[in-house]
């Protein structure tokens, strides 16, 4: 808990009172304000979104109707100017050219074109030499429907040109093209076009103008669409007619859309195929509009408009799928977002053509009102929190002005109290008594100040007391430090000497060992020369038991011996750093035995999960001996215990008192301990483990002694298990 001094307290507690209530009220106006705001830019929001969903869609339905009587006007036409060709074509002689005929010429490139009469249409036709006179005739007659082709792209908004193709692909086409033979490739297929085969008997049986997709037009008139209608004469497709539209007009005609919001247009067909857009679409979509096209060669086959151009099939999978569920749904309005841009889309279908006129609307631009009546708000709400901030500083500061003198007033007697208490436990130390403290005038401070100068006085005697106590115990404590202390280096000294007297000698004999087999080094020499003077059998023979055989063992006797002296090395280090330990670690300490063993069986069960651990151990016994080698001892026996085991098995660990002796047992069903090794377990050094030293229990056993306790091991034999005892005598206790 946070400690605050009792003037700090007061000023606080004083400010606290009266900032807090006034701060709740002011800050309550605030979010009724910002909450008002909120919820009045929420509804503005709300009824410009209503505005967009009432205003719009008729917008876009009237525009659509626009569009579609315009097409429908231009297909009208088409079908009127299909009929007349069909009369043309059926009764021949019934028309003529006046005045000036016109002329043909045979083109480089083996085709006929037309060179006179420029004002009127301009005539091709492939294969000039395989031309029969019906064919020439037909191209002459057509020729006298000039003034129909003339009125179609003149008098008719948005066709930018007329033509007729036939079967055996003659074309006669308005505006004229000069040297037309240059436009066109002269192997020519018009029934591979979609202006052609769109109106067919396969493609149109109803035989009624239909509508091209956008396609680059061979006549060089750039990226197009066409409305074409079939010319029959007796059940029999003798042409289509067609008038062209171009995607700039049809651009042109959507950007005179006068649209509220900074709206856009664009149109799409009905398989998704964006027709036209305005600027803004192209920007949202990342496309930009065809509206033109440099045409360095013929175009020799039919070239639609690239996919890119088609919603449903855009690298954009968001766009894809939300044009598709715009074309599946009944809704004509869509709140969507392109790209990163929340968008309303409208749409309307145009009747004529199937096509679709979508208008788009950013919503940000739609909100842009009610987003600045909102900052406006916002911005003036925080001019009242700056207001608000200044006012309550200058306000604090002068309330916590006035409360600091009130609490200073109240505090101070108090506060010589607390410096008084604070400097007893000093004079204590220096043996000099308590300085009493004086009356301050206050009746209730005073009564505290006598009663505090009576404590002071009593606190001293006991203090000397208590002092005298501790320097009996901390003596007592050192003269069994010094004991046990003198017992174990007495030990460790006795068997350190006796172990650097072997290693002494044990160096010595490997040294002695290690120049024989050096001498062996000039063996070989000597085996050379008395085989160039002896039997070289015998000789081998010798050879091959000192060379291969002594000289490998002497080796390796002296690589054990050398492991040996490391082994003992490293139980002198073992034995000094033990020692080491025992000086440092506490005396005599009380502690709950019970606690212990129980603690490190936990620890010992969930490290070793496979072996069943099962304890009997009474509760709450306390021992008073040295802490840190009672708990590495009996770490050490539970361990052996578990090694003692392969795989699972049983370790028993019981704890008893009785009469002020404790007994605790560690018991396992592993691999037991031989008869003739029992006697030997306790020795410095014995061991049976790969990786032992042979310290473990002989230290933990000096020290059992040392303090008048006792160790105990028993094994029936190989595989029967081990039982620990440990006896600790009168040093017991119930009283934690």
């Amino acid at each position: 808990m946070q400690k605050s001094k009792l003037n700090k307290l007061i000023l606080n507690h004083y400010s606290k009172s009266a900032l807090i209530p006034i701060l709740i009220i002011e800050i309550m106006l605030l979010f009724i304000y910002f909450a008002v705001n909120s919820y009045t830019n929420h509804k503005t929001r709300q009824s410009l979104e209503q505005e967009v969903q009432t205003v719009m869609p008729h917008l876009v339905r009237q525009q659509a109707s626009q569009i579609s009587d315009n097409f429908e006007n231009i297909a009208a036409e088409t079908n009127y100017f299909a009929t007349e060709h069909a009369l043309l074509l059926a009764h021949p002689e019934l028309y003529f050219v006046p005045g000036e005929q016109p002329r043909f010429e045979t083109a480089p490139n083996n085709t006929l074109y037309q060179t006179n009469l420029t004002e009127g249409s301009s005539l091709f036709y492939t294969r000039a030499d395989n031309l029969t006179p019906q064919q020439i005739e037909k191209a002459i007659k057509t020729a006298a429907l000039n003034p129909l082709y003339i009125h179609m792209v003149k008098d008719i908004p948005n066709v930018a040109a007329a033509y007729l193709n036939t079967p055996d692909d003659m074309n006669r086409l308005y505006p004229f093209i000069d040297k037309v033979y240059e436009q066109y490739p002269s192997d020519l297929n018009m029934e591979d076009y979609n202006f052609y085969y769109l109106a067919d008997r396969e493609h149109n049986p109803d035989r009624k103008p239909v509508w091209t997709g956008v396609y680059l037009d061979p006549a060089g008139n750039g990226w197009m669409l066409s409305c074409v209608a079939p010319v029959y004469v007796n059940e029999s497709l003798e042409g289509v007619v067609g008038l062209d539209v171009t995607t700039s007009d049809i651009i042109t005609n959507v950007l005179k859309l006068d649209l509220p919001w900074e709206a856009s247009a664009f149109v799409t067909d009905d398989k998704g195929m964006i027709l036209a857009m305005q600027p803004r679409v192209e920007e949202l979509l990342g496309l930009k509009e065809l509206k033109s096209h440099v045409y360095s060669s013929a175009i020799s086959k039919e070239q639609q408009k690239p996919e890119d151009f088609n919603l449903f099939k855009s690298k954009d999978n968001a766009i894809s799928e939300t044009f598709r569920e715009i074309f599946s749904s009944q809704e004509n309005i869509h709140a969507v977002t392109i790209g990163s841009m929340p968008v309303f889309l409208i749409q309307s279908r145009i009747a004529e053509t199937g096509w679709r006129l979508f208008i788009q609307v950013d919503q940000e631009t739609v909100y842009s009102s009610a987003k600045k009546n909102a900052d406006i708000a916002r911005y003036i709400g925080y001019g009242v929190v700056a207001v608000m901030v200044i006012f309550y500083l200058v306000f604090f500061f002068i309330l916590r002005k006035n409360a600091g003198i009130m609490a200073n007033t109240i505090a101070k007697p108090i506060i010589n109290l607390a410096d008084a208490t604070s400097h007893i436990g000093h004079e204590m130390e220096k043996e000099s008594s308590p300085t009493a403290l004086t009356h301050s005038g206050i009746s209730e401070i005073d009564l505290l100040t006598d009663n505090f100068n009576a404590m002071t006085m009593e606190l001293e005697d006991r203090n000397r007391k208590l002092v005298e106590h501790q320097v009996k115990i901390k003596m007592q404590e050192k003269e069994a430090e010094l004991a046990y202390a003198q017992g174990m280096f007495e030990a460790a000294s006795g068997y350190l000497h006796n172990v650097g007297n072997s290693v002494t000698a044990l160096n010595s004999t490997l040294m002695d060992l290690d120049e024989i087999v050096k001498s062996t080094e000039q063996y070989p020499k000597v085996f050379k020369r008395l085989r160039e003077e002896s039997d070289p059998a015998i000789l081998d023979r010798f050879e091959n038991v000192l060379v291969e055989k002594t000289v490998p063992k002497l080796s390796e006797g002296i690589q054990k011996i050398f492991r040996i002296r490391e082994t003992i090395q490293q139980t002198i280090s073992h034995q000094q750093q033990s020692f080491k330990d025992s000086r440092q670690a506490p005396i005599s300490v009380r502690f709950n035995i019970s606690e212990l063993l129980e603690e490190m069986v936990l620890e010992f069960k969930e490290k070793y999960p496979d072996i069943k651990f099962e304890t009997q151990i009474a509760h709450n016994v306390f021992i008073k001996t040295h802490k840190i080698q009672m708990l590495n001892g009996l770490n050490n026996i539970i361990k052996n215990a578990v090694e003692a085991i392969n795989d699972s098995g049983n370790v028993n660990v019981n704890l008893t008192e009785l009469n002020g002796q404790v007994s605790i047992s560690v018991m396992d069903d592993g691999c037991g301990i031989a008869p003739e090794n029992i006697s030997n377990v306790l020795n410095a050094g014995f061991t049976t483990k790969a990786n032992g030293n042979g310290f473990g229990l002989h230290s933990f056993s000096i020290f059992l002694s040392a303090n008048k306790n006792r160790l105990k091991i028993k094994s029936d034999g190989i595989n029967l298990g081990t039982t620990v005892s440990i006896e600790i005598e009168g040093t017991t206790d119930h009283s934690g």
